[in-house]
């Protein structure tokens, strides 16, 4: 599961997808309809995920987002910072919980964000925006 959430003024949103082991994928987009910090849109992302994918039974998961707060809380490398924090962080322990064989979290380096997925292939992009 790819997760990641973001804010600017027009509003704010997250994006889900979800990559099955023989390579169906299922995306969904949320629209954020309150008051939200970049970082909480980050957790609305990574926790409807993880929320989707317990629903739909899967056994493993591996998450994988750019966010270095959201992936550091879940993992307990990293103390909360805020009320807010800690409550989505709590939620996705909650759902850790659920009988799955393992839900395993990783930090996607900035770099992360110059690829793009092309019809099942992994693209990169330049300063440009054009697939290389």
């Amino acid at each position: 599961m790819y997760f990641d959430g973001a804010l600017n003024l027009d509003g704010a949103g997250a994006g889900v997808l979800l990559i099955s082991p023989s390579g169906d994928e299922l995306r969904y987009v949320l629209q954020i309809h309150f008051s939200s910090s970049n970082n909480a849109t980050k957790y609305e992302a990574a926790l409807h995920g993880v929320r989707i994918a317990v629903s739909l039974g899967v056994k493993r998961l591996m998450v994988y987002g750019n966010s270095a707060l959201v992936i550091n809380q879940v993992k307990k490398d990293w103390s909360y910072t805020s009320e807010k924090m800690d409550a989505y962080c709590a939620e996705i322990r909650k759902l850790e919980e659920v009988p799955t064989d393992k839900i395993e979290m990783e930090r996607l380096t900035r770099y992360s964000m110059h690829y793009i997925l092309v019809g099942g292939r992994l693209m990169k992009k330049n300063a440009k925006e054009e697939l290389l």
